[in-house]
């Protein structure tokens, strides 16, 4: 099983799903994020792979929020920019949440292994593991960022 491949076809997958949420990749990584017109409020996807996956087998997760201006502090600076995003998405403090939980309820870690993929593509496997969730954490940041532009509109 060639992991690269099958970590690019999923990547792949959800810019495809994300597209029409208005989300970019940051180049050839695992993040995926979008700003609001103004840019004062950013949503991002980051996908984070297991320190123990093996050739034989992978495990990932998804780091996942929504942060904006006036959430962020002085350890942040008062620019927006992928860098503070991405520590928000790995943080509580700064919104962020894994997507099992959004899903699930829990912490969740997808895996991909040679046994599963000796009976799907990776199109099927994204299709049948990851699709639906990727769709529902579109609709959560689109919420997420509406609630935040608000408050904006709102005067703060």
């Amino acid at each position: 099983m060639d992991m690269a491949s099958i970590y690019e076809t999923v990547l792949s997958g959800i810019a495809e799903d994300l597209l029409p949420y208005g989300f970019k990749r940051s180049g050839k990584g695992a993040l995926f994020y979008r700003y609001s017109a103004d840019r004062r409020v950013a949503c991002g996807i980051e996908m984070q792979k297991s320190m123990f996956n093996s050739p034989e087998s992978c495990s990932f997760t998804f780091n996942v929020g929504c942060i904006d201006i006036y959430g962020l502090s002085d350890y942040y600076g008062e620019k927006l920019t992928l860098g503070p995003l991405r520590l928000a998405l790995k943080s509580l403090y700064g919104g962020g949440v894994r997507l099992g939980h959004l899903c699930r309820g829990y912490d969740y870690w997808w895996e991909i292994t040679d046994e599963m993929m000796s009976d799907l593509s990776a199109e099927e496997y994204y299709a049948q593991f990851l699709h639906a969730d990727i769709l529902k954490c579109a609709r959560y940041l689109d919420e997420q960022a509406r609630k935040k532009e608000r408050r904006y509109q709102e005067g703060n």
